[in-house]
């Protein structure tokens, strides 16, 4: 039995092999057959095309390659202008071109009698090939048209040409900014910040307002960086208004920005001395410069003024303010001081109101003194001093005429022409005297004694050896000549 099941697997096992034998040789057949074929037919085709050249070889011209004319340019344009990159090819009819931006395809065709639009690559109609041209026309140019452009003509022997177009902006002040929005602590540091935009990048320049009209910062002002200014320890003289300028050869863009600087008070009084009499009103003044808002209040010798004062008045508008006073008695004159305070300080100017004269003002106009007087009471002494600084002698007291009217205010003009004094360089000072008192001696002036030029006596011409003038004897002479004469005539 098992004898009889090995003799039927080999049976079954002969009979598949024979097959598949059988069916690889008709397979390899048919493949050679499929191959002749094609080699029969490459052959059949190769002699038709021969058969139809029919030996014009000699006849067929050769292929014209294309140039392109153009050379390679470098196009500056401003933001929002138009552009038209030039390629120029020779022959142009049916010449093929490409435009690449940046390896990037813009335009593949040739030329024609219509402008075309180069929608099919960058969906922009802004760019396009004018008529009759292989140039790339680009309108409304931005920032990001900035790029290098290849004319390519396709051809066997390919030729290209490539541009550059740099796209320029007038410049554009983004932002100008200060620390803490410009007001600062007098002390503290101010830092100035101008952002700028622009093609080429713009330069900065850096000014402000002065009492000499716009000037330009320097090293000196403050640390300068790219696009910021630093100024350390602000004073209170560095607030105002401050500018940046932007400037890059295409155009320029100015900004400003004001500056307030904090500070504590400084009181200005325009008179440290007032004179005034009983019953006589006297405007005692002053003033609160460089600081933030501040309130002011007014003394008189030590104790504060109060507002509901019958006796004194203050009126105060803004930064000024002004004391009224009206003197009842000796004991109404005094030291008033105008005190000023705000968050970051306090500052007081004194002034002082009294019944002795005031001077001031004195000054050298030539070989003249000059000075004003201020008093209510009448005046009973003017005292000019001199002195030589070069001799560095006494000095030499002047008693000046008093003024011939009676007033409140005199102004004196002094001659020292009819004074005895040697030349050279003097000191002078002035005091006066009233009812009262003294006047404090004024701060000195200086003035210059020139010598003064001597008449000189010149010789006779009829003045002899012996120097008797001659001149008697010649007119005897004549005279008895003259009588002579008459004589003989009657």
């Amino acid at each position: 039995m098992e004898l009889r099941w090995v003799l039927y697997c080999t049976v079954v096992l002969a009979v598949v092999c024979f097959a598949q034998n059988t069916e690889a040789r008709h397979s390899m057949h048919r493949r050679q057959t499929d191959d002749y074929d094609v080699l029969a037919d490459a052959a059949i085709d190769d002699e038709t095309q021969n058969d139809g050249d029919g030996g014009n070889d000699a006849d067929e011209e050769p292929e014209v390659s294309a140039v392109i004319l153009t050379e390679p340019t470098h196009y500056n344009v401003t933001l929002g202008d138009s552009v038209r990159l030039e390629c120029k090819v020779s022959p142009a009819d049916g010449t093929v071109v490409q435009w690449t931006k940046n390896g990037t395809m813009y335009f593949f065709g040739t030329m024609k009698t219509q402008d075309q639009h180069a929608t099919s690559y960058t969906q922009n109609q802004l760019i396009s090939i004018p008529a009759n041209s292989t140039d790339l026309l680009i309108k409304n140019v931005t920032i990001a048209d900035s790029d290098t452009y290849k004319c390519e003509v396709l051809q066997t022997n390919r030729v290209t040409v490539e541009h550059t177009l740099n796209i320029q902006e007038k410049p554009k002040i983004i932002k100008f900014s200060a620390s803490n929005n410009g007001e600062v602590v007098e002390g503290s540091n101010l830092m100035l910040t101008c952002v700028v935009g622009g093609s080429p990048p713009p330069q900065i320049i850096w000014s402000r307002d002065t009492g000499n009209g716009n000037e330009r910062l320097q090293e000196k002002d403050g640390e300068f960086s790219i696009n910021s200014l630093h100024i350390k320890n602000v004073k209170a003289s560095d607030a105002g208004k401050y500018y940046c300028y932007a400037f890059n050869g295409v155009g320029n863009k100015q900004a400003e920005i004001t500056i307030v600087v904090k500070s504590k008070p400084h009181v200005h009084v325009p008179k440290a001395i007032i004179n005034s009499a009983v019953n006589v009103e006297a405007v005692l003044q002053c003033s609160v410069h460089d600081a933030a808002p501040a309130h002011i209040r007014w003394y008189k010798d030590g104790s504060l003024i109060e507002d509901t004062s019958s006796q004194f008045t203050v009126s105060t508008n803004g930064h000024h303010s002004n004391l009224t006073v009206t003197p009842t008695s000796d004991q109404d004159f005094g030291t008033f001081t105008c005190e000023a305070d705000n968050d970051l300080g306090k500052h007081n100017r004194s002034i002082e109101l009294v019944q002795e004269p005031v001077v001031e003002g004195l000054d050298v106009d030539g070989p003249k003194l000059t000075w004003t007087i201020h008093s209510h009471q009448p005046l009973e002494q003017i005292e000019l001093q001199l002195r030589q600084m070069s001799a560095e002698g006494q000095w030499k007291t002047i008693n000046v005429p008093l003024p011939d009217i009676r007033t409140h205010e005199y102004e004196i003009i002094y001659p020292l022409s009819e004074q005895d004094l040697e030349p050279g360089k003097y000191e002078a000072t002035v005091k006066v005297k009233n009812e009262k008192s003294w006047s404090q001696h004024t701060p000195p002036a200086f003035v210059d004694i020139e010598a003064q030029p001597q008449l000189i006596q010149h010789a006779s011409v009829y003045r002899g050896n012996s120097g008797n003038s001659i001149r008697p004897t010649i007119l005897s002479a004549i005279s008895t000549t003259l009588m002579y004469l008459l004589v003989r005539m009657l």
